[in-house]
């Protein structure tokens, strides 16, 4: 028996040793929720397909996450489970792609690399003073993995080839959902949230409507955009298909019954139609009209004229928008003066929201509530400082943006207006928290500035693709 058969035996028999220890803790750990123990096969299985090429395993992620938290908050444990595992491997490929010297990073990017690293060292920074550590920790890691999807986003891209192969993918990533949402609006299931306030509101694979949402948003926008550019990626027949896959996303925005996500998606047709095709601009003003006709969107908007009293000192009975408001003045009014510049740290909004958050009148918020304002949050949070360097992160990817936008004019009037929709939903809900849709976000701006090189480089983008008709 030689040396490598001895040396694969006693790996074996370690690796038997380990992986049974570790199944006896989980078993420990797990109790009577035996489900918890497809944790450790899960890990293996992502483990083994991110050693055998993490460029596929990157691309089975883009193609799958928007599927997945359902799955992965079944089976987590405490604070961490298999989603952690996926983010950190993200940030892992990005490092290992950073480093890779066939693959230099374009040097007109610059702003938006210094602009990262100082939203992610304030962050960073912020951990020391944060009330909740391990949480604030979590979230750290959370917008490491937006910077890795946003530079993969731009390092992956080579040719013309990458860029469709890359957002069709990401236009992929919706099929899943969507037929899962159709199975629950059909047959119901998990995919429909239910309450006495607001009735059925569409979630499908995501935890909540609200996530979703601007997810849809997003892909309606860059199957629109794929639609219009015509990319080779996507032959007559799907293409053909397109618009009544759009209408059907439209169709499930509705459902998800979120007004921010509503007009973001109103908002980009308007400008379309004004800027690129006007022809199809009285349509698009008479869609807001056909709209009010169903009657939950009658009910969603007829909401906000009403129950705007804010009482003496609690919320009452306020619709979802005066609450919000609500929320956003008692949290500013309890924070001190002396944290204005710096904040309470990361996640340290929602562990200080039951001091300053009342239910009503006289009793306090006995549970824990979100911002529901991505600046308001980044104030509490990381202070002015760290609200600008947010603030600027997005100045400079824009201002990149307008920089390349006579390459391709429709390619980058669509994700100038994505990052529009962000800022504008941004305003009243979670954005920042949604890692699924900040993914997918976050590497659509990094696939299209990626472009510059190619457009610096050889022909613009819009030739390319007359050319591959």
């Amino acid at each position: 028996m030689n040396i490598t058969k001895v040396s694969l035996i006693l790996l074996a028999a370690l690796s038997a040793l380990f992986f049974g220890l570790v199944s006896l803790l989980l078993t420990q750990l797990v109790g009577e929720n035996y489900i918890y123990l497809l944790s450790l096969p899960v890990a293996i299985v992502i483990g083994l397909t991110f050693v055998f090429d993490r460029y596929f395993f990157f691309l089975l992620v883009i193609l799958s996450r928007s599927s997945l938290d359902v799955v992965f908050n079944t089976i987590k444990l405490g604070s961490f489970g298999i989603g952690a595992v996926l983010n950190a491997l993200v940030i892992l490929i990005a490092i290992l792609t950073l480093f890779e010297k066939n693959e230099p990073l374009q040097q007109d990017v610059r702003g938006i690399k210094k602009a990262w690293v100082i939203f992610l060292t304030l962050s960073c920074l912020s951990l020391a003073y944060s009330p909740a550590t391990l949480q604030s920790i979590k979230v750290f890691l959370i917008y490491v993995s937006y910077a890795s999807m946003f530079f993969l986003g731009m390092r992956l891209v080579n040719s013309q080839k990458d860029f469709d192969k890359w957002i069709k993918a990401v236009a992929l990533s919706s099929i899943i959902p969507i037929l899962y949402g159709l199975f629950c609006i059909l047959f119901g299931g998990r995919g429909l949230a239910f309450s006495y306030q607001e009735g059925f509101r569409l979630r499908s694979t995501f935890p909540h409507p609200n996530p979703f949402a601007p997810y849809l948003v997003l892909m309606i926008t860059i199957c629109f955009y794929i639609y219009k550019s015509k990319i080779t990626a996507i032959g007559p027949t799907i293409r053909r298909l397109l618009p009544f896959y759009i209408l059907l996303l439209i169709g499930m925005l509705i459902m998800t019954k979120t007004r921010s996500g509503w007009v973001a998606c109103y908002l980009f047709f308007f400008l379309y139609a004004l800027l690129h095709e006007r022809k199809y601009l009285f349509i698009v003003i008479l869609a807001p009209f056909l709209a009010l006709l169903i009657p939950e969107v009658q009910e969603r908007v007829l909401d906000l004229t009403s129950d705007n009293d804010f009482g003496s000192s609690g919320y009452g009975r306020l619709n979802s928008y005066a609450w919000r408001v609500k929320i956003w003045s008692d949290s500013i009014a309890w924070m001190s003066k002396s944290h204005y510049l710096t904040g309470y740290g990361l996640y340290s909004f929602i562990h200080h929201s039951t001091s300053f958050a009342m239910a009503n009148a006289f009793e306090k918020q006995e549970f824990d509530i979100n911002a529901h304002n991505i600046y308001v949050q980044l104030f509490f949070e990381l202070g002015i400082f760290g609200l600008l360097a947010f603030l600027y992160l997005i100045f400079q990817v824009l201002k990149k943006l307008l920089s390349i936008y006579q390459f391709n004019k429709l390619l980058v009037f669509t994700v100038i207006v994505i990052l529009m929709e962000f800022a504008f939903m941004g305003y009243a809900d979670n954005l920042l928290d949604y890692l699924v849709f900040n993914w997918y976000l976050w590497f659509t701006l990094g696939l299209t500035l990626s472009g510059a090189r190619l457009f610096d480089t050889k022909k613009p983008l819009d030739k390319v693709i007359q050319t591959n008709k």
